[in-house]
């Protein structure tokens, strides 16, 4: 349909623009939710589809759906005022909530021609919403989460929650409640456009509160993939544990803590963010990572050479793992090209010339207890199924099943270190029979025991017993345990 003069021109670009809208709604609802079938009419595509038909049956949209749904809505009656406040004729754009319907005359004469504002007025009101470097902060490990965890505000609609603490939720890219800007409205805060509030730390969490000159409103993004607050000391991590159902459709969420830098576990603690961005450089480093895996295992030490001449600190713990492992047997220009890849990385970091000596010697060990005392280098992301990886070839292919991306671990995943033998090599004791004390005569006074007492019931297991296990699992007065030493 040709649409022309001055009203057609402007309805038309109102109409565009609040198409673009119900786009962004659509796109952003909730996985297997349908967006309502196209009517036939042209001027009902100018808004969003009826809630009515949302979800195939439901009776409404989830509540990210409806989120990003408001938002979108906004925009559209908000950009369509901005071009129709100027040429739009009495009558020509009726509003109705949830919906722009423009109607369009079936032939219009040009006595005169006016100016219409230029698409730039609409970007600006766009813009003014939606700023263009609004960002989500995404938390960069999974966890229990496949969609990602994102800083998100408490509560939804009406019932949202802004003096509340900033929790770990569902990402739901584009709802307003999960939308920040950095280094505004001054440089090291991190404001909310949607509601005109900054990020301020408190204690242990961290809150959304009028924008100040306060310190405890300033930031910094490590380049680690941190987000710490303004002295340095503390980051802000998602709690451990398995994620809260939080409603919507499969949303979790967790608390957001505040934890000193130098202890807090890194995969809770990595956030996708701009200025740092370290899923900048992780698809490629991640990718280099098990490049050099392969490589080694075909006899080809090229791609650990590239991680040598990169000079990024993060892929020591990489280049330490596979040192572990005796390459002699495998290829001796590999094992060379591991430790040669560890000194051209320590020669380009002034800052870490304490390895200076560890790396002349090139003892693992004692790059194991230098790298305990540098909890600022952190691997690359995916680091935990790159080592489940290595341990699967060079080991045991049970191995992967536990180390994984994801995984939850109360230690740094480099401390996890491979016994030398492969799964299930040292049988444990499990349910062993039992005698009276009176009875264990083989036993002398002096022999050490593992003592565990449960619900009134107390058992001894004998240090020369254990030994030749190393984990003993058992029931004892109804709590089923495993004993490990």
């Amino acid at each position: 349909m040709l649409i022309t003069g001055r009203w057609g021109t402007a309805t038309l670009l109102a109409a565009l623009i609040a198409l673009m809208a119900v786009a962004v709604a659509c796109s952003q609802q909730e996985p297997g939710i349908n967006a309502g079938a196209p009517t036939s009419s042209p001027a009902s595509t100018a808004g969003p589809a009826d809630t009515s038909s949302v979800g195939a049956g439901t009776d409404s949209a989830t509540p990210s759906a409806r989120s990003s749904g408001s938002a979108a809505i906004a925009i559209a009656e908000k950009a369509a005022a901005t071009v129709q406040e100027t040429v739009a004729p009495p009558d020509s754009t009726t509003s109705v909530p949830g919906k722009v319907v423009t109607t369009v005359p079936e032939k219009v004469e040009i006595t005169h021609v006016t100016p219409v504002k230029s698409p730039s007025s609409t970007e600006e009101a766009l813009k003014e919403l939606f700023p263009e470097d609004t960002t989500l902060i995404q938390l960069i490990d999974l966890l229990d989460e496949p969609e990602s965890y994102c800083v998100d505000v408490s509560g939804f609609g009406s019932s949202l929650a802004t003096d509340r603490p900033l929790q770990a939720h569902t990402c739901k890219p584009g709802a307003d409640d999960e939308l920040f800007l950095f280094n505004r409205p001054a440089e090291g805060q991190i404001s909310m456009p949607a509601y005109d509030l900054c990020m301020e730390a408190e204690g242990e969490s961290v809150y959304v509160r009028s924008c100040t000159n306060a310190a405890a409103q300033r930031f910094e993004a490590g380049a680690d993939g941190t987000l710490r607050t303004g002295d340095g000391v503390l980051c802000l991590s998602a709690a451990p544990g398995d994620g809260e159902p939080a409603g919507g459709q499969s949303h979790l969420r967790r608390d957001l803590v505040l934890v000193d830098c130098t202890v807090g576990q890194r995969h809770l603690a990595r956030w996708k963010m701009p200025g740092n961005d370290p899923s900048a450089l992780p698809a490629a480093s991640t990718q280099l990572m098990y490049d050099a895996l392969d490589s080694a295992l075909g006899g080809d030490p090229w791609d650990i050479v590239r991680i040598g001449d990169s000079g990024n600190p993060a892929y020591i713990p990489v280049l330490m793992e596979m040192i572990k492992f005796p390459w002699w047997h495998i290829d001796r220009e590999i094992e060379l090209a591991l430790f040669e890849s560890l000194d051209r990385i320590v020669a380009k970091n002034p800052g870490l010339s304490d390895a200076e000596s560890i790396a002349q010697v090139n003892e693992w060990s004692r790059w194991v207890v230098w790298l305990g005392l540098h909890p600022e280098i952190w691997p690359p992301p995916g680091f935990a199924g790159w080592k489940g990886r290595l341990f699967a070839e060079l080991v045991d292919p049970n191995m992967g099943a536990f180390l994984y991306d994801g995984m939850r671990s109360n230690i740094r995943i480099e401390e996890i270190v491979w016994g030398g033998v492969e799964k299930d090599g040292i049988p444990d004791l499990t349910y062993a029979p039992v005698i009276d004390g009176a009875d264990a005569d083989y036993l002398d006074p002096a022999d050490r025991v593992f003592g565990v007492s449960f619900n009134g019931e107390h058992r001894a297991y004998p240090h020369r017993i254990v030994n030749a296990h190393e984990m003993a699992n058992d029931v004892v007065g109804g709590v089923p345990f495993a004993l490990t030493y």
